[in-house]
């Protein structure tokens, strides 16, 4: 009996359009048991079909690779997908793993008749998804310019939403409302004493007084912590929001294509989200919560906090931004304590309601140990090499499915490429009308262009998440070059070290000590260091204990 999966796949724009989940699954099941196939297993994704990676997708390539699967059924192309160069190379890495994919709403023949009929039903299902989004994007610009708001379920703070079919505008929350004019008034005039609060302040004041977040109220905004308890960035939020000033504003932010792959998430946009000109932001007009003087009043307070912590910002820490904490996986922030020493912190502690009890570490100790880590890494060539090399091995093999896609479409480009050469030799041999060669031809050269769009974004991203010989060289030459003069390097030469060797540390506090793990460019998967140094048998990274008697480093690595 023939082994099949299913995949069926629908985003959000597509729900009311005839291709619900149940739908699809439906009909993916009588196609199935009408041919006496077995369904071994389903996969379904709420992701839109302009992507190759989607999650469920990602979880049948996986199933594919480590059980036995004949064929995987699908509703329809443009269910598999959006784009034609994407059906195509998703059929190819099904087909080279023995795995051939039906479709429910039409067979097509494994010949050139049959691979051009899904050609011209991709190209379609290409073309139609471009008009969704153009009449998508037209339509909802449309309603704002008609003074109605596009918030779906998540208004502002302080606002409930009023609709109809197809419009929608903001009415006050009341009570909200209340919270948000409070907010602002502690920020802006001060409490009862006139002592004007901290954004840190409020938020651990409506934590106290049990007041409760849009995030305690509805499920469909996440919150991390408990009822009632409010954040820092919360407030934040609520004080630079000008919405309260009576003004909702529509395309603010737009999504670019900057040629990096990005880790499938569920209903996220592809590419980078960066901010519009604000003459590009369309106005509506929605019900005033806080005055203008007000709104522009916070936002001076809050640049001048911001001017005067300038001089806590230009602070050293070696590690900033490399650190995290092991007990609670929040990352570890540098902060200046007594005016005088440095310190690395738990931003789980600095919480308004503290998820960990890690103890802080003095800076000057954690980044004396690392620097004269990486100065053992540095000081022997020999061993950076060999290092380098296996990272480079460790790295290709963890991209191995990118490189395989990319030898799939260099091979079906070579191959659509043949048969634009066949077209122009049945044109020079006057075999058919010119009319037929010149659309095939328009095809053809639709789909090379696609797969050779994702050709340079999968070497864009290759060369992201893996070393190229040039990249080895260059460590190998600046960490030669800088040899010498290790003892006096000054703290910019050191940054620059850490950044080009990767290091990246886990503070964790065991059996009575503070304990700092330590791994880095030359071991990616956090194996035991390539490095002369001390091990235990019990670690797989390479740590040394922070306690004062180990300043400078003398006690083994864990």
């Amino acid at each position: 009996m023939i082994s099949t999966a299913i995949y069926s796949r629908v985003s959000t724009d597509e729900q009311s359009k005839g291709y619900s989940l149940q739908t699809q699954a439906e009909a993916c099941h009588t196609y199935a048991k009408e041919r006496g196939y077995k369904v071994v297993a389903t996969f379904t994704d709420d992701y839109t079909g302009a992507a190759l990676d989607r999650p469920a997708l990602n979880q049948l390539r996986d199933y594919m690779l480590n059980n036995p699967l004949d064929a995987v059924i699908v509703y329809d192309i443009d269910r598999l997908a959006r784009k034609s160069a994407y059906q195509v190379l998703i059929e190819e890495e099904f087909k080279r793993e023995g795995v051939t994919i039906e479709y429910v709403m039409a067979q097509y023949d494994d010949s050139d008749e049959g691979r051009l009929q899904k050609q011209i039903r991709g190209v379609i299902a290409e073309y139609e998804k471009a008009k969704i989004m153009e009449r998508s994007k037209r339509g909802k610009r449309g309603k704002a310019k008609s003074g109605f708001v596009l918030t779906g379920a998540r208004p502002p703070y302080g606002y409930k939403v009023k609709s109809e079919p197809h419009k929608a505008w903001l009415e006050i929350n009341e009570e909200e409302a209340a919270v948000v004019r409070a907010i602002f008034e502690w920020y802006v005039n001060g409490d009862q004493n006139g002592v004007r609060m901290s954004a840190n302040g409020i938020a651990k004041k409506l934590t106290n007084m049990g007041v409760l977040s849009r995030g305690d109220r509805v499920s469909h905004v996440a919150k991390k912590h408990g009822n009632g308890v409010w954040q820092r960035a919360m407030v934040i939020h609520v004080l630079t929001n000008e919405t309260y000033t009576g003004t909702w504003h529509f395309g603010k932010t737009k999504m670019i294509d900057d040629g990096k792959k990005r880790k499938p998430k569920s209903k996220r946009g592809l590419g980078k989200q960066i901010a519009r000109p604000r003459d590009e932001w369309i106005p509506v007009e929605v019900p005033q919560i806080i005055d203008a003087q007000t709104f522009s009043r916070a936002q001076k307070r809050k640049k001048e906090i911001l001017r005067k912590r300038g001089g806590h910002a230009t602070r050293n820490y070696l590690m900033k931004g490399r650190l995290t904490c092991s007990k609670c996986g929040y990352g570890i922030r540098g902060q200046f304590v007594h005016g005088k020493n440095q310190y690395y912190l738990c931003n789980g502690k600095r919480q308004v309601v503290k998820l960990c009890d890690m103890p802080s570490v003095r800076g000057d100790w954690v980044d004396q140990i690392v620097w004269e880590w990486a100065k053992t890494i540095i000081e022997s060539p020999e061993n950076l090499r060999v290092g380098l090399d296996d990272a480079q091995k460790e790295l290709e093999q963890e991209n191995q499915a990118l490189f395989e896609r990319l030898g799939i479409i260099e091979e079906q480009m070579a191959h659509y490429q043949g048969q634009l050469d066949k077209i122009l030799d049945l044109y020079l041999d006057g075999e058919f009308p010119k009319e037929v060669l010149t659309e095939r031809k328009a095809r053809l050269e639709d789909l090379l262009f696609n797969l050779g769009k994702e050709h340079n974004d999968l070497i864009v991203h290759v060369r992201h998440v893996t070393m190229t010989d040039n990249q080895l060289e260059y460590i190998e030459e600046f960490c030669a070059k800088i040899r010498k003069g290790l003892d006096l390097a000054d703290f910019n030469a050191k940054r620059q070290i850490i950044e080009l060797l990767d290091i990246r540390g886990k503070i964790a506090f065991e059996n009575g000590e503070k304990v700092l793990y330590l791994k880095c460019l030359i071991d990616p998967k956090e194996q035991q260091p390539r490095l002369p140094m001390q091990i235990s048998p019990l670690s797989n990274i390479g740590a040394i204990a922070i306690t004062p008697c180990a300043f400078p480093p003398t006690v083994p690595f864990r």
